[in-house]
């Protein structure tokens, strides 16, 4: 009986140390798995051999390469030659990824499921683009960060032999990458694009005070229409025109009301009210009807554009072996106007209007000048184009290394000094050579603007496909 009483509570002793260590092993497992789960729920990093993992196994996550649509077999590395940099994740299960640039590896975060997927996209960059878009999402300045970019791409941006130096984009039209949305578009949603001139420097910004600022200036990429410079009736210049900008019927089109006097019946600030109406197309003011409402500057993009102090000088005579780049950058800022040369060689019918001629004018929407023809030619021929007149473009390959050569014969803004009229105007022909016309002739429009000092680049890399983007946010 006593041995029997000792054997129960030997073993009940027993049983009480094994369940005590079964519960203390249990606690220890459990705190620890705790631990662990704990971990990864914050945060998880996971070391990759080559990049690349390709099943689940014992791991908790599987990690899937993108370039577009297509899969790869493995991740990018660092530096690799295909110029693919990381875009951006997506996982499933509630995990995400931050991407460790320094590291070139993926920080999974939020990783409390086993069994998750993450997709890692990567994105093709040209080689001088890639600080474009890295100072694009940081938000950097459009001026800024284009003469940044000239000394990464110094083969279409150029600084020009002025006293100025401003950043020109040069070269043959394809090769050429400086499109730019500023926010129009199109009545079916589309971008309107624009293109980037260059930056320009010593401009008289009115937004800011007249301050004297460095402000990038842009051309629409394509053609609004044709539309005469000026128009007049048959008794002032023969009907021809009057080649002074500030009254022009063409500055009346594009720009609000506010930058001249009175309210043309025809054609005024169709372009800037985004209106449609008539507009002028022929010479003793003949009209024809012309709508905007899809196609005019926008609410949007107006915001962007600074109002400044052009240059609507000429040349002092008629020579056009004068028509050099150089030479008429400095008569566009010069003292001399479209009339002098009429008034000067006894007058006439084609030189009686009693409009006052000026060298400057304020305002948003101008045109190209000859000028910014000239110098966007590039290529191992820009050189030689350079000592030539602008006349002879269309010979020794200038107009074809020039992507501003237009499609169709286009107006610039500035005048002509023309002995026998008054109402003369430089174009740019589709041939690729600068010559004038009378003002009332239909030609090409292709409107031109200073972007606001404020503008931001924030994405893009300057390709039809791909614009830079323009933001004030």
């Amino acid at each position: 009986m006593k041995l029997e009483k000792y054997v129960d509570k030997s073993i009940k002793k027993r049983k009480t140390i094994l369940i005590s260590l079964g519960v203390i092993v249990l606690i220890s497992v459990s705190l620890l798995l705790y631990k662990t789960f704990a971990s990864f729920t914050e945060s998880a990093e996971f070391p990759m051999m080559n990049g690349k993992v390709d099943y689940f196994g014992n791991s908790d996550i599987y990690f899937a390469f993108y370039h577009g649509d297509e899969e790869l077999e493995e991740m990018p590395q660092k530096g690799n030659k295909e110029n693919l940099v990381f875009d951006h994740a997506e996982c499933d299960n509630g995990a995400s990824i931050e991407w460790n640039e320094n590291e070139w590896a993926p920080l999974v975060k939020g990783l409390n499921k086993v069994k998750t997927k993450c997709s890692l996209y990567f994105e093709e960059i040209p080689t001088f683009d890639k600080e474009v878009v890295k100072c694009g999402k940081a938000g950097t300045g459009i001026a800024e960060c284009i003469k940044n970019n000239a000394n990464l791409d110094t083969t279409n941006l150029w600084t020009d032999d002025t006293s100025e130096a401003n950043i020109r984009y040069v070269g043959a039209n394809e090769s050429v990458d400086n499109y730019i949305d500023i926010g129009d578009k199109d009545s079916e949603g589309n971008p309107i694009l624009w293109r980037i001139i260059g930056v320009m420097n010593n401009i008289t910004n009115l937004d800011n005070g007249g301050q004297q600022e460095s402000l990038v200036k842009i051309i629409r990429a394509d053609s609004i229409g044709n539309y005469s410079w000026d128009s007049s009736a048959s008794g002032i210049n023969s009907g021809y025109g009057v080649n002074e900008w500030s009254q022009a019927d063409l500055m009346k089109l594009l720009n609000p009301q506010e930058v001249y006097s009175g309210t043309p019946t025809i054609g005024g600030s169709l372009y800037w009210n985004r209106g449609s109406g008539n507009c002028y197309n022929s010479y003793y003011e003949a009209n024809t009807t012309c709508n905007f409402t899809s196609r005019g500057i926008s609410e949007t993009a107006k915001n962007k554009i600074a109002k400044i102090r052009w240059n609507t000088g000429t040349f002092a005579t008629y020579n056009t072996s004068d028509w050099t780049a150089r030479a008429t950058y400095e008569a566009e800022r010069g003292s001399h106007n479209g009339k002098e040369q009429c008034t000067g060689n006894g007058g006439g019918t084609n030189c009686d209007d009693e409009v006052l001629r000026t060298t400057t004018w304020e305002g948003y929407i101008g045109l190209m000048y000859p000028s910014d023809y000239g110098y966007a030619v590039g290529g191992e021929v820009r050189n030689t184009c350079l000592g030539k007149s602008m006349y002879d473009y269309n010979e020794g390959s200038c107009n074809t290394n020039d992507w501003l050569t237009p499609s169709s014969t286009t107006w610039t803004m500035t005048p002509s000094p023309y002995s026998s009229s008054a109402g003369r105007v430089f174009y740019v022909s589709s041939s690729g050579y600068v010559d004038n016309y009378g003002a009332g002739n239909a030609r090409g429009v292709q409107p031109v603007v200073y972007l606001s000092s404020s503008v931001k680049i924030i994405d893009g890399n300057g390709k039809k496909g791909t614009p830079f983007i323009a933001s004030l946010n």
